[in-house]
């Protein structure tokens, strides 16, 4: 009987430390999603702000060379210098929030800590024979 009720002792204590753990996990768990969140949101208010910023200066640059003034000053530049820098800051603009989605927004393995299940084997495989 003795042998029963520290057989139970034990068990009851190994469980209790199982729920203690479990609990430390979980918090840390918490704690580095709550991490991961303000970065993130940071990240995307610093890409959208950058964002922004190149897209006013490309709607400014627009309206200076078809006014021809800018600030007041004449302002006039090659057809070709407003299409590559309307070109290239639109691709970047467009890769800068591309980057920043696939990262929020991860696809595949990458999304968790753990490690993809492994594949089933084709049928009609036979491993033992």
């Amino acid at each position: 009987m003795q042998t029963l009720q520290g057989g139970l002792n034990r068990e009851e204590q190994r469980t209790q430390q199982q729920r203690q753990l479990d609990l430390a996990r979980r918090t840390e768990e918490f704690n580095q999603f709550r991490a991961l969140y303000r970065w993130r949101l940071w990240i995307g208010s610093a890409v959208f702000l950058i964002a922004g910023t190149w897209l006013v200066a490309d709607v400014v640059l627009t309206l200076a060379v078809g006014w021809g003034t800018l600030n007041g000053s004449p302002f006039r530049l090659e057809s070709s210098v407003v299409i590559a820098f309307l070109t290239t800051s639109t691709a970047t603009v467009i890769g800068l929030f591309l980057v920043f989605l696939r990262w929020l927004y991860p696809q595949g393995p990458e999304r968790s800590n753990e490690r993809p299940e492994p594949r089933d084997e084709p049928k009609g495989t036979d491993r033992a024979g």
